[in-house]
């Protein structure tokens, strides 16, 4: 008898016990899984890709300073390139960098600034042995012209809104609407503004004169990036009528 009463008592303070246990080592599952860094997957040659098409990842691994640091790992977890970014997303390289060989021993380090390569870079085999430095000046980079960029330019409102626009500025000498189609080049430059506009297939001198003064007034345009940096991007864009 007395072994029967005591067990109700005994069962009942057991559960109270291990049911917080097991929440416990769920919510700390949860927290591990939560604080694993977001991996950026990455081809061979270290553009991004989807991951079932990957060679490498890279993810944030703290702060250096102001920038954040990087490392890029192959699929099965050896270290090929680490250093410092200007962003979050690790997209932009700013400052030292080094790569690693697949033994592990340094191919290469230098310092970037804001994506490119600048200075000095040492360069080594795959036996540690020196090999020929490279140097490297951003300052040409700088103002390269992209007829491609990661992000292309915009205009407010869109490409119709510009047709639109340019196409209401745009008639015969005689008031008639024109018609066809005129084809103009321009660059966007990097505060968004307009340069080198000119008609390369167009109906004529003064309508296409028509067609440069009305794309010279348009509003300036959000401009094409490249790394997250705003870059020069050469366009070149039909004009229905």
């Amino acid at each position: 008898m007395v072994q029967n009463e005591l067990d109700p008592v005994v069962n009942r303070a057991r559960y109270p016990i291990i049911l917080p246990l097991c929440l416990s080592t769920s919510l700390l599952s949860a927290a591990s899984l939560a604080q694993e860094p977001a991996r950026v997957y990455l081809d061979n040659v270290l553009n991004v890709t989807a991951q079932k098409k990957a060679v490498y990842y890279r993810q944030a691994e703290g702060m250096q300073g102001t920038y954040y640091l990087g490392r890029t790992y192959t699929m099965d977890g050896k270290l090929k390139v680490e250093g410092t970014y200007a962003d979050a997303d690790l997209m932009i390289e700013q400052g030292h960098f080094v790569f690693y060989h697949a033994n592990g021993r340094v191919e290469c380090s230098g310092d970037y600034e804001m994506g490119h390569k600048s200075g000095v870079w040492l360069r080594y085999d795959t036996k540690g042995h020196e090999l020929a430095e490279k140097v490297y000046d951003p300052e040409p980079l700088a103002d390269i012209l992209y007829t491609r960029a990661e992000v292309m330019p915009q205009y407010p409102g869109g490409d119709k809104e510009l047709v639109h626009y340019v196409r209401d500025r745009v008639v015969a000498k005689d008031g008639m609407r024109v018609r066809g189609k005129i084809t103009a080049s321009f660059v966007v430059e990097k505060d968004g503004h307009l340069s080198d506009v000119k008609v390369v297939e167009g109906q004529g001198e003064e309508l296409d004169e028509r067609v440069v003064n009305a794309l010279k007034s348009t509003l300036p345009w959000s401009p094409g990036t490249e790394k997250g940096q705003p870059v020069r991007v050469q366009v070149k864009m039909p004009v229905p009528f």
